[in-house]
Protein backbone atom coordinates (compact mmCIF):
# COMPACT_ATOMS: atom_id res chain seq x y z
CA UNK A 1 0.00 0.00 0.00
CA UNK A 2 1.34 3.44 -0.94
CA UNK A 3 1.95 6.03 1.73
CA UNK A 4 -0.44 8.99 1.77
CA UNK A 5 1.08 12.29 0.69
CA UNK A 6 0.09 15.48 2.50
CA UNK A 7 -1.81 17.93 0.28
CA UNK A 8 0.88 20.62 0.58
CA UNK A 9 3.62 18.11 -0.35
CA UNK A 10 2.07 17.08 -3.70
CA UNK A 11 3.93 18.09 -6.84
CA UNK A 12 2.46 19.76 -9.91
CA UNK A 13 1.80 18.08 -13.23
CA UNK A 14 -0.84 17.30 -15.80
CA UNK A 15 -3.62 15.29 -14.18
CA UNK A 16 -5.42 12.35 -15.73
CA UNK A 17 -7.76 11.99 -12.75
CA UNK A 18 -8.82 14.38 -10.00
CA UNK A 19 -9.85 13.88 -6.39
CA UNK A 20 -13.13 15.12 -5.04
CA UNK A 21 -16.35 14.49 -3.17
CA UNK A 22 -19.63 13.23 -4.58
CA UNK A 23 -22.89 14.93 -3.61
CA UNK A 24 -23.37 12.28 -0.90
CA UNK A 25 -19.93 13.03 0.63
CA UNK A 26 -18.16 9.92 -0.66
CA UNK A 27 -14.67 10.27 -2.15
CA UNK A 28 -14.48 10.07 -5.95
CA UNK A 29 -11.72 10.18 -8.58
CA UNK A 30 -13.28 11.44 -11.84
CA UNK A 31 -11.39 11.71 -15.14
CA UNK A 32 -10.87 15.15 -16.69
CA UNK A 33 -13.49 14.30 -19.31
CA UNK A 34 -16.03 13.44 -16.58
CA UNK A 35 -15.32 16.75 -14.83
CA UNK A 36 -15.65 18.72 -18.09
CA UNK A 37 -18.93 16.97 -18.93
CA UNK A 38 -20.25 17.70 -15.43
CA UNK A 39 -19.65 21.42 -15.93
CA UNK A 40 -21.08 21.39 -19.45
CA UNK A 41 -17.98 21.27 -21.69
CA UNK A 42 -18.03 18.43 -24.22
CA UNK A 43 -15.36 17.47 -26.78
CA UNK A 44 -15.95 15.54 -30.01
CA UNK A 45 -13.19 14.44 -32.39
CA UNK A 46 -13.51 12.70 -35.75
CA UNK A 47 -12.29 12.57 -39.34
CA UNK A 48 -14.42 14.33 -41.94
CA UNK A 49 -13.58 12.88 -45.36
CA UNK A 50 -13.64 14.81 -48.63
CA UNK A 51 -17.20 15.80 -49.56
CA UNK A 52 -18.58 14.06 -46.45
CA UNK A 53 -21.48 15.29 -44.35
CA UNK A 54 -22.07 13.90 -40.84
CA UNK A 55 -25.34 13.97 -38.92
CA UNK A 56 -24.23 14.82 -35.37
CA UNK A 57 -27.70 14.41 -33.89
CA UNK A 58 -29.29 16.62 -31.26
CA UNK A 59 -26.25 18.17 -29.64
CA UNK A 60 -28.15 20.96 -27.89
CA UNK A 61 -27.89 24.73 -27.66
CA UNK A 62 -24.58 26.28 -26.70
CA UNK A 63 -21.34 27.82 -27.83
CA UNK A 64 -19.36 25.69 -30.26
CA UNK A 65 -15.68 25.96 -31.16
CA UNK A 66 -15.14 24.03 -34.39
CA UNK A 67 -11.57 23.36 -35.51
CA UNK A 68 -9.84 21.57 -38.33
CA UNK A 69 -6.51 20.40 -36.96
CA UNK A 70 -5.53 19.53 -40.54
CA UNK A 71 -5.40 23.22 -41.50
CA UNK A 72 -5.20 24.73 -38.02
CA UNK A 73 -8.27 26.93 -38.53
CA UNK A 74 -11.16 27.38 -36.11
CA UNK A 75 -14.54 29.08 -35.86
CA UNK A 76 -17.01 30.04 -33.15
CA UNK A 77 -20.75 29.39 -33.39
CA UNK A 78 -23.52 30.35 -30.95
CA UNK A 79 -26.34 27.89 -31.50
CA UNK A 80 -29.90 28.19 -30.32
CA UNK A 81 -32.87 26.61 -32.06
CA UNK A 82 -32.30 28.55 -35.30
CA UNK A 83 -30.20 27.40 -38.25
CA UNK A 84 -28.42 30.78 -38.28
CA UNK A 85 -25.51 30.44 -35.84
CA UNK A 86 -22.14 31.40 -37.38
CA UNK A 87 -20.15 34.02 -35.46
CA UNK A 88 -16.54 34.18 -36.67
CA UNK A 89 -13.62 32.23 -38.08
CA UNK A 90 -11.06 34.99 -37.62
CA UNK A 91 -11.43 35.95 -41.28
CA UNK A 92 -9.97 32.66 -42.54
CA UNK A 93 -13.14 32.50 -44.65
CA UNK A 94 -13.45 28.69 -44.64
CA UNK A 95 -16.33 28.18 -42.14
CA UNK A 96 -20.04 28.97 -42.39
CA UNK A 97 -23.42 27.70 -41.21
CA UNK A 98 -26.14 26.07 -43.31
CA UNK A 99 -27.86 29.41 -44.05
CA UNK A 100 -24.80 30.08 -46.26
CA UNK A 101 -23.46 26.56 -47.01
CA UNK A 102 -20.88 27.65 -49.59
CA UNK A 103 -17.62 27.65 -47.60
CA UNK A 104 -15.17 24.78 -47.04
CA UNK A 105 -16.56 23.62 -43.66
CA UNK A 106 -20.29 23.96 -42.95
CA UNK A 107 -21.64 23.45 -39.40
CA UNK A 108 -24.97 23.86 -37.65
CA UNK A 109 -28.64 23.05 -38.03
CA UNK A 110 -30.37 22.84 -41.38
CA UNK A 111 -33.75 23.69 -39.86
CA UNK A 112 -35.13 25.15 -36.64
CA UNK A 113 -34.69 22.69 -33.73
CA UNK A 114 -33.22 20.11 -36.13
CA UNK A 115 -30.17 17.90 -35.78
CA UNK A 116 -26.66 19.31 -36.08
CA UNK A 117 -24.62 18.54 -39.20
CA UNK A 118 -21.09 19.19 -40.37
CA UNK A 119 -19.98 19.05 -43.99
CA UNK A 120 -16.60 19.15 -45.71
CA UNK A 121 -16.87 20.82 -49.14
CA UNK A 122 -13.17 20.29 -49.90
CA UNK A 123 -11.45 17.59 -51.94
CA UNK A 124 -9.41 16.30 -48.98
CA UNK A 125 -10.19 15.07 -45.49
CA UNK A 126 -9.98 16.96 -42.20
CA UNK A 127 -9.34 15.96 -38.62
CA UNK A 128 -12.08 17.83 -36.76
CA UNK A 129 -12.46 18.79 -33.11
CA UNK A 130 -15.64 20.33 -31.73
CA UNK A 131 -15.92 21.74 -28.20
CA UNK A 132 -19.41 22.52 -26.94
CA UNK A 133 -20.10 24.69 -23.93
CA UNK A 134 -23.66 24.36 -22.68
CA UNK A 135 -25.42 27.63 -21.90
Amino acid sequence: MADDIRENAMSGGTPTRLRGLAANGNSISPTLEEVMNAIGIYTYGFVLNEGEEKDLGRMGNGIYAVMTTTRGNAAIYICGSSSQCFVSDGESNIFCDYTDGTKSIVFGRKETNGNFFIKNNLSYGHNMVIKRIVI
